[in-house]
């Protein structure tokens, strides 16, 4: 099967949120005036070196609207942002989908809500438990629904890029109106547009747009792997999840076709991309290392041995050089190796979801997370653009949950810790290795030193052999020159980090095992493979945050 042919290169969405007032004299008249002003206002918002990229790269630009699809300025906004060609709706709910539909004046209105809803294809709740089931009054159930509002107002600001606010510029009306919601969007420098009958204008610049994701988004969208490489990449990925577990004999060849199809063409694409450049981020850290402590030995050998000494400078030139270029080169690659491997590592868990028939998630960053990578990174852009291409999926169901049980034990959890023992085993060694030398070269240092001092108090007429003294003196320069290239191969690798971050997660994979084994309903099966999928997420994510700031250090 040619998985590749049904590679389509992502989009780059700019997110417009909205905010605004329920009751609107003239609706039509507002939408017409906010589709007017999307294209020259929000284009507008970015720098002029952004602006540079969009008109040199390939990628297309699309519009996604974040809306609570309330009655007025929120479906006004939702309307005219939906108009644009593949645009897109992130619906974001402040109440229980019972509780919300109560809210809405007239059965006409509610159809416009189910109409516009099923337009997104995943929907975010921000409550999970009626009003009723918790107010004990109606004065507390008034409380809990304004805390809603107000926490689905910023909800709609941190993940978007912009904000439209549909307001006639006065006080809120009460907590989470507008006049609040507009002022954390300026508080989180937010760009706003407020727009209002006869009234465009932006209230708020802030940090503007910026173009950097689109740029790494081309990037992977015009990757040129190898078709050699390409079908390798393929057959790996099909033995390790269909071929190898039994039990994926009992999958739907409809579940097969589906990631085949929809998954398979972007995980080859980032996994090519991650192993490549960690390949090359690794070599440039043997590279530095290495070349860092042969210029030390060449000018040693210079001042030692005179007769070759402008050989000896000219080597350290070139070692030099080379140091400089791959040293500012290691920056890239380990930028890109990262990520793109937290690319690959969330598609390959979403295609575990997709054959068991369940929606990942949506990708949030905790704020401990926030050194490691925000909603606006261009993996995330991705995974998520690669995700809503997805048609809906079913669920599992009592006919088939027992079997995707099984299959998610064998090939997801028994092969991730799998993976963990063998890396954390591998990890060890290398560890152990590095830390063997160390100890080899402190000791045999220390003896070269106190060889020289001996020699130095030795009474005249005892000569110490010219050879005998290079040697020592070779020793006692270079090798601590080989010891720190050695402290930072270990800074650059984090073998030991590493090994102990793969122990601690092999006991939460074998609990999920356990869990999971007793899982023979649908509901209790979804709801631990939501558990393993963020289990997965947030390792990725620590290990981000790990390797993020171990780069290779020219000095």
């Amino acid at each position: 099967m040619d998985v590749f042919s049904d590679f389509q290169p992502v989009a780059y969405r700019i997110r417009i949120g909205v905010t605004g007032h329920r009751q609107l004299p003239d609706p039509a008249g507002l939408e017409s005036r906010v589709k007017q002003a999307i294209e020259p206002q929000v284009m507008e918002l970015f720098s002029e070196q952004s602006k540079s990229v969009i008109g040199e790269v390939k990628t297309k630009i699309r519009y996604t609207v974040v809306s609570p699809l309330a009655e007025g300025a929120d479906r006004v906004v939702a309307r005219a942002v939906l108009a644009y060609k593949d645009a897109r709706l992130e619906a974001v709910l402040p109440l229980t989908l019972d509780d919300y539909l109560e809210t809405f004046e007239t059965e006409s209105s509610r159809h416009e809500f189910r109409s516009m809803l099923q337009r997104c294809r995943r929907p975010t709740f921000l409550r999970s438990v009626r009003i009723a089931c918790q107010a004990k009054n109606e004065y507390e159930a008034k409380l809990l629904r304004k805390a809603a509002y107000e926490a689905v107002g910023h909800y709609v600001v941190d993940h978007s890029d912009v904000l439209i606010a549909i307001w006639d510029g006065l006080e809120s009306r009460g907590r989470g109106g507008t006049k609040e919601i507009v002022d954390y969007a300026i508080a989180q420098r937010r760009p706003v547009l407020r727009i209002w009958h006869g009234c465009v204008e932006s209230l708020e610049r802030g940090d503007g747009l910026d173009a950097s994701a689109l740029r790494a988004m081309d990037r992977f969208n015009c990757l040129s792997t190898g078709e050699d490489d390409r079908k390798q990449s393929l057959r790996g990925l099909e033995q390790r999840l269909f071929k190898s577990p039994k039990s994926a004999s009992d999958l739907s060849e409809d579940a097969k076709a589906l990631v085949y199809s929809y998954l398979f063409p972007y995980y080859v694409q980032a996994s090519s991309e991650d192993k490549e450049n960690q390949s090359k981020y690794y070599r440039a850290g043997w590279t530095v290392y290495l070349a860092s402590a042969l210029a030390v030995a060449s000018v040693t050998v210079a001042v030692l041995v005179p007769f070759i000494a402008p050989f000896c400078f000219g080597l350290e030139l070139v070692l030099l050089c080379a140091i400089g270029y791959v040293h500012d080169r290691s920056h890239l690659w380990h930028q890109r190796w990262m990520e793109s491997r937290f690319l690959a590592e969330r598609i390959r868990a979403g295609i575990f979801m997709a054959v068991c028939g369940v929606d990942t998630m949506p990708i949030e960053v905790l704020p401990f997370m926030g050194q490691a990578h925000t909603i606006n990174d261009w993996m995330v852009r991705v995974f998520d653009e690669v995700w809503n291409r997805l048609p809906p999926l079913p669920g599992c169901t009592d006919d088939n949950c027992l079997v995707l049980n099984r299959y998610v034990r064998e090939a997801w959890l028994e092969d991730q810790i799998g993976f963990h023992k063998r890396k954390a085993a591998r990890e060890g060694r290398a560890w152990k290795r590095l830390e063997i030398l160390t100890k080899v070269i402190l000791p045999t240092t220390i003896a070269a030193a106190v060889m020289h001092l001996v020699f130095g108090i030795l009474p005249e007429g005892n000569n110490v052999p010219e050879w005998a003294e290079h040697i020592l003196t070779f020793v006692a320069l270079v090798f601590p020159a080989v010891a720190a290239s050695i402290y930072g191969l270990d800074a650059q690798r984090q073998h030991l980090r590493l090994e102990k971050r793969s122990l601690s997660l092999i006991p939460q994979l074998e609990n999920l095992k356990r869990l999971m084994t007793s899982a023979s309903e649908p509901t209790r099966f979804e709801d631990l493979l939501h558990r393993v999928d963020d289990v997965m997420l947030r390792e990725t994510q620590d290990w981000l945050m790990l390797v993020r700031y171990s780069s290779v250090k020219a000095g």
